[in-house]
């Protein structure tokens, strides 16, 4: 578990290039998924900091999480962004 919180910025950081690669690839359901897996890595972060770690450490943890929740909900309007274009081009044709 402490590998997870050492590294939990460059999970996230993964999860937003994955993110990108399936736009890149117009897979929009991949896109959906990944964003709201790190909405859901960033809530595990915070629930996980309140109920088990003590201290600085904890408020350490909990602001990555809410970082990652943030970085989330920016990807999910992304994907509705991208989705809803991806849809306008359609009925155009």
């Amino acid at each position: 578990m402490s590998f997870i919180l050492n590294h939990c910025v460059a999970i996230s950081m993964i999860f937003v290039l994955i993110f990108f690669v399936s736009i890149a690839f117009k897979k929009r359901i991949s896109a959906l998924l990944v964003s709201l897996i790190t909405l859901s890595f960033g809530l595990f972060l915070i629930v996980y900091a309140s109920t088990e770690i003590r201290g600085f450490e904890a408020i350490d943890v909990q602001i990555k999480g809410l970082i990652i929740i943030g970085e989330g909900l920016i990807l999910l309007v992304i994907t509705s962004i991208f989705i809803v274009a991806q849809e306008l081009k359609k009925k155009t044709l």
